[in-house]
């Protein structure tokens, strides 16, 4: 497989990983309390994953040569945003 078909791969992955991202806000609408909450910050770290990824691969003019250090900075955060998340799941267990 050469690098330009290799490149049009990742990046249909990468819409297809936010449309599923998209997906899961759509099936977590309407809990509410606390699972509500956990879900929906589970949720938003996936699309922040998603997003990264799709950056990362379109090569945004807007980053540059940063692109990979912005990349490692949004996926941070999603991952901050999962920790939250799953640490919600602590206040089911109570």
């Amino acid at each position: 497989m050469d690098a330009a078909t290799s490149n049009t791969i990742n990046l249909i992955l990468d819409f297809v990983l936010v449309a599923a991202s998209i997906w899961m806000v759509i099936a977590v609408r309407g809990v509410g309390g606390v699972v509500g909450r956990t879900l929906n910050l589970i949720v938003a770290g996936a699309i922040i994953l998603g997003v990264a990824h799709l950056i990362n691969d379109i090569d945004a003019p807007i980053v540059g040569p940063y692109n990979a250090l912005v990349h490692r900075i949004i996926v941070l955060i999603g991952f901050v945003v999962l920790i939250v998340g799953f640490r919600q799941i602590r206040v089911l267990t109570r």
